[in-house]
């Protein structure tokens, strides 16, 4: 299978990251490039360090609940990206 950025895709760029088994299965399956990869980390890192412990607005509680989606989100990546061998 072929192993394409959804980022890259989305932006318009070549996006092939690489291939995982099967090999003569040629379907593609959506990933991160180390570049975009870079890039949602460092989007992450600042929405963590812009929340504000201690506020309970709903905005507050809304970004919360990003940041946890987010962070749950990052592990799977990871966890695709080490399978894929980045």
């Amino acid at each position: 299978m072929t192993i394409v950025c959804s980022w890259c895709r989305q932006e318009g760029q070549a996006a092939i990251v690489g291939e995982k088994a099967p090999f003569e299965d040629r379907r593609e399956t959506h990933g991160i490039c180390k570049a975009h990869r870079i890039q949602v980390r460092a989007s992450w890192n600042e929405l963590l360090r812009s929340t504000r412990p201690g506020d309970t607005s709903a905005a507050q509680e809304m970004s919360g609940y990003v940041v946890r989606s987010a962070s749950h989100f990052w592990s799977s990546l990871l966890t695709l990206s080490r399978k894929a061998g980045l």
